[in-house]
């Protein structure tokens, strides 16, 4: 918000050296800190972008609030500039967003033009502080000379970003953990009638998205591991008698039989399906392992992959058998052996030749699998 000329004068700066350095992420729960880097789109300021009681996404609004101002002038400052910023706190408090800096950028320029205003009774860092941050001083930064080439302006300039970055940790910090809070209670209600799984999957899946965009990949994979536990376990109670209305979609009839596919990064058409409650039991088992197959290969375990694949193709065979689906025949030999040829050829393309030659027993079962189709 403020002067977005301000901004834009200063914003490819930012969006680069933001996150040149990293910050140590410290979150409850006894968990080990860890170093991330930490990358921010910038939005212009409107309200409708403000989180909605009872908004379940996370990635989707600002976490923090940035007001830009190079005002040197008391006068300018009470007529125009103070309203502005009135305008803006209020509409933040409304939101229950307290979330935010104002950032007053100080340039020679500036400093001559403010020559006439001689000896003004306090400064406009004064003032703003005085009448917008009452004991949170600190959340008014000055900004001296951004794009001179100086050693005061390198130190400013340093300071500012050490700032944000701060700030925005703790914004993100503590919305992860109303995020996760909310996410629990969800988890909780699955007993209950109209609890859909479809529904819950893309809120957890927000969460493993944020993971893996801190490149903290391990815990991206744990939230996928989870959604794969949780159906599971679903199934299973299904087979022994126990049925959950949101399972009915599931025993939809296998239409289309095309096998794995690991080859894009994320599946939108699958994941559209099971946004809309339209998935098939392979759509999801597809869409879900492909996930945990990217992840495994930013983590570097690509035989996990073959193991799991493995374990995964067994598994869905009898859980179609379970839920008494209506397959083909010959349909589920063609998504097996389709499925083991993808898996294999997403291995190659990571492994080189002496890599596959030497972890061959990772592979075997897949081949002998594939072989029996």
């Amino acid at each position: 918000a403020g002067d977005q000329g301000l901004f834009t004068s200063l914003y490819t700066s930012l969006a680069q050296q933001l996150p040149r350095e990293p910050m140590e992420w410290r979150r409850t729960y006894g968990r080990a800190p860890k170093m991330i880097h930490l990358e921010a789109n910038f939005v212009q300021f409107k309200e409708e972008l403000l989180p909605k009681e009872g908004n379940k996404a996370l990635l989707t609004f600002p976490f923090l609030h940035i007001y830009w101002t190079d005002c040197c002038d008391t006068e300018t400052y009470k007529s125009s500039v103070k309203e502005d910023m009135m305008r803006w706190q209020n509409t933040l408090r409304s939101h229950s967003s307290a979330d935010w800096v104002i950032i007053v950028v100080e340039t020679n320029d500036t400093k001559k033009k403010n020559k006439t205003n001689i000896l003004p009774r306090s400064s406009i860092v004064d003032k703003i502080r005085s009448d917008f941050c009452n004991k949170q001083n600190d959340r008014c930064v000055v900004l001296s000379d951004p794009l001179k080439d100086s050693s005061r302006s390198l130190e400013s300039w340093n300071s500012l970003l050490l700032k944000l970055r701060t700030l925005l940790l703790m914004s993100f910090t503590k919305n992860l953990g109303r995020f996760e809070d909310d996410m629990r209670t969800l988890r909780e209600k699955r007993t209950q009638p109209g609890w859909s799984f479809c529904e819950y999957f893309m809120v957890q899946e927000e969460l493993a998205f944020v993971f893996e965009m801190l490149q903290q990949f391990e815990d991206a994979l744990v939230q996928y591991d989870e959604l794969d536990a949780l159906f599971t376990q679903y199934v299973l109670n299904f087979g022994a008698g126990d049925t959950a209305n949101w399972l009915g979609s599931f025993c939809a009839p296998v239409h289309n039989w095309s096998g794995l596919l690991l080859r894009r990064p994320i599946d939108m058409e699958k994941r559209d399906s099971i946004q809309h409650g339209e998935a098939s039991l392979l759509d999801l088992r597809s869409y879900l392992f492909s996930r945990q197959c990217t992840l495994l290969i930013f983590l570097q375990r690509p035989w996990e992959v073959t193991q799991r694949a493995l374990e995964l193709l067994h598994n869905c065979v009898q859980e179609l058998r379970l839920l008494e689906v209506s397959v083909i025949d010959g349909a589920l030999d063609c998504w097996v052996f389709l499925s083991c040829l993808e898996v294999l050829h997403r291995i190659e393309g990571c492994c080189d030749q002496a890599e596959l030659a030497a972890n061959c027993s990772h592979t075997v079962g897949l081949w002998a699998y594939a072989t029996d189709k």
